[in-house]
């Protein structure tokens, strides 16, 4: 199944699966991330041993924990919420911004224009979780916020 990710100035398509936990290996000999409960996977067999390689997805790109290049002064409050959250932008300099809202599995639920100095986003009709808000300007510079909502 392919989902959409974000990545720092282009979109990447990459597969998915739901998994019940993980972590990284390390020995003499290497390390191996893993994830345990994967459905797709394939088994390869040779003199040295048995690998089962199944889906992996980064971690570093789905927390939104990255490059933040945009230099635009932008606040996100309240964080937590429960029903709303405003993206304060104190400049008249929000021409070409736009916000994109994504679920922790990186899947776009919401994407618009600023409205102006203060844009509101509602949240009411989405499950409480942690989000992302990406805010982003016409030359691919971004800044990230993460967002919980109860």
């Amino acid at each position: 199944m392919a989902c959409c990710l974000f990545g720092w100035g282009a979109h990447s398509f990459a597969q998915q699966d739901a998994v019940s936990s993980g972590g990284t290996a390390n020995g003499t000999g290497g390390s191996v991330t893993y994830t345990v409960g994967e459905t797709n996977y394939i088994n390869t067999t040779g003199s040295g041993g048995n690998l089962s390689q199944g889906v992996q997805q980064p971690w570093d790109v789905i927390t939104g924990i990255g490059k933040q290049d945009l230099a635009v002064d932008i606040s996100l409050f309240p964080n937590p919420t429960s029903n709303y959250v405003i993206l304060n932008v104190p400049s008249e300099d929000v021409e070409g911004l736009i916000y994109q809202l994504y679920d922790m599995n990186g899947k776009i639920l919401l994407e618009k224009k600023l409205d102006g100095t203060q844009t509101n986003i509602y949240l009411a009709n989405y499950a409480s979780a942690s989000y992302l808000i990406k805010v982003t300007n016409s030359k691919n510079e971004s800044k990230e916020f993460k967002l919980i909502k109860n």
